[in-house]
């Protein structure tokens, strides 16, 4: 099969390479998945460049998220049968722990990751367990699933889930560019919430108000937490979902109002910040970490795709041989939306 392959770490994108590699066979338990579309994500580029945490096995294929067809299936799987529509999920859980026991596989302590500590997505075929996956629903296209699969659901458990949004509230999003941010925007519109939308261009910040968003933020311009203000009456935000860390995540911080909430799920702009907790105590603010979705959020969020109440945002769609380019445009940040690569 072909695959965008890494024989090591490197900075450069052609260190990505699209080559023939052995096709993988479905053992006992396992679904072999023809992949039809696969997604690009932060953690992808991180990968590459050897800043992810976790080390892989080398030659690499990345990839965290793909949608597919089951191509085979291994003995002892009765659930799927080929040509079934499917997706994998990225938490490769244990399935026996307490988390995992308690429907909590996000926080599975013995998870590996779809293409970090197994090949992943960047392929013509990926296997996984039959028990990582969910079916697709027949009116989603693969790259759809694709684009709003894990977008979706990260948003989903930050906003629903994790700090409770509620009709009437009004709520910052920032990278209200990105896959989780535009997802995050529908998200919260869905909810019933007010949205103030923070972004790094006027051109970000107009495609979030198509969307949904109620207000925007350039950050490279306004300060966050002065602007939030001024956009409530001087009340601050209930709640926020900060995704990019650093100077950011102070101004989200910032923005709340008394009793607000907050959900970090990211730290490219920068991974220690200096932050004020006596503002913390006295406003009675609350901050959760997360961004692990479980199947559950996954399974909602691509119904809801699928009934047309979410509609994921693809900026580009590329070849798989053009990972490379596609790794450059996510690096460049002058995006919205998601990209995608087809094999």
């Amino acid at each position: 099969m072909k695959a965008a392959v890494i024989h090591g770490y490197g900075e450069a994108f052609d260190t990505i390479v699209h080559e023939d590699v052995q096709t993988p066979a479905a053992g006992p338990g396992e679904l072999l998945i023809e992949v039809h579309a696969c997604g690009v994500n932060h953690c992808d580029t991180d990968l590459r460049k050897g800043l992810f945490g976790v080390d892989s096995p080398m030659p690499h294929v990345m990839g965290v998220d793909a949608a597919g067809t089951v191509a085979d299936a291994g003995a002892g799987v009765t659930a799927f049968a080929e040509g079934d529509r499917v997706a994998p999920h990225f938490m490769l859980s244990c399935g026996a722990c307490a988390h995992c026991r308690d429907g909590a596989e996000n926080l599975c302590e013995a998870a590996g990751v779809l293409g970090v500590t197994q090949w992943g997505g960047y392929a013509e075929y990926v296997r996984v367990r039959h028990d990582h996956v969910v079916r697709l629903p027949d009116a989603l296209s693969f790259e759809d699933a694709v684009a709003g699969q894990i977008p979706f659901a990260t948003a989903w458990e930050a906003l629903i889930e994790e700090i409770g949004l509620r009709a009437g509230e009004t709520v910052l999003i920032t990278a209200a560019g990105g896959g989780v941010g535009s997802a995050a925007v529908q998200i919260a519109t869905l909810a019933g919430a007010r949205v103030i939308a923070a972004a790094g261009s006027e051109e970000k910040l107009e495609k979030a108000r198509a969307l949904g968003a109620d207000a925007g933020i350039d950050y490279t311009k306004r300060d966050i937490g002065a602007e939030a203000r001024r956009l409530t009456d001087g009340r601050g935000v209930d709640a926020a979902l900060e995704m990019t860390g650093g100077a950011i995540l102070v101004g989200a911080i910032d923005a709340l109002a008394a009793g607000g909430r907050l959900a970090t799920i990211g730290a490219h702009g920068g991974e220690r910040v200096e932050i004020d907790f006596i503002e913390l105590f006295r406003k009675h603010v609350s901050v959760h970490g997360c961004g692990r979705s479980t199947k559950a959020h996954v399974e909602r969020v691509l119904g809801l795709m699928a009934e047309g109440h979410l509609t994921p945002v693809i900026h580009r769609t590329f070849p798989l041989r053009e990972a490379p380019a596609a790794h450059a445009l996510m690096e460049s940040r002058n995006f919205f939306g998601r990209m995608i690569m087809r094999p």
